[in-house]
């Protein structure tokens, strides 16, 4: 009896959070397909290949490895433009986002020294150190530097103390 009860508040739950969707402002809604634009961009730009690492799978289903990452958080600069982000699988994408990882102004990737003295991190990341990064084909599409300097002096270079 009690499964059945708490199936139906389960349920209930659901409906009204579809309701509470149907009924939001349209900004919610256009939010959601300017992330899916922008992801579809982005990814496209850099034939599904992680930015700084490089690594390209597609499934037969069409599912991709990378996904689309703001240089400078939209939150701090409501920028969707292509200049301002790149494919990045999740590994990279979190130590771009966490400060461990980074592009420098040749855009070569940049590994944090907390990288290289802690023991807990990948040693594979190791091995991008200097490497060139993968850019999109055309280069007014290559990421914008004053953001990659944003993201050095904001995120990164807090880890070269």
């Amino acid at each position: 009896m009690f499964f059945y009860q708490y199936s139906q508040e389960l349920e209930e739950e659901v409906k009204e959070s579809e309701k509470a969707w149907e009924e939001s402002d349209e900004s919610a809604k256009n939010q959601k397909i300017w992330d899916q634009g922008f992801r579809k961009v982005i990814t496209q730009l850099y034939d599904h290949r992680c930015a700084l690492c490089g690594i390209r799978m597609i499934t037969p289903e069409g599912h991709i490895v990378v996904e689309a990452a703001h240089i400078k958080p939209w939150s701090a600069s409501h920028d969707d433009r292509p200049t301002n982000g790149f494919a990045l699988c999740k590994l990279c994408h979190w130590s771009f986002d966490e400060g461990l990882m980074g592009v420098g102004k040749d855009y070569e990737v940049l590994v944090s020294k907390r990288v290289r003295t802690e023991q807990n991190y990948l040693g594979h990341i190791l091995t991008l150190i200097d490497r060139p990064i993968f850019k999109p084909a055309e280069q007014i599409f290559w990421p914008d530097r004053n953001n990659l300097e944003w993201h050095f002096k904001e995120k990164f270079d807090i880890f070269l103390n």
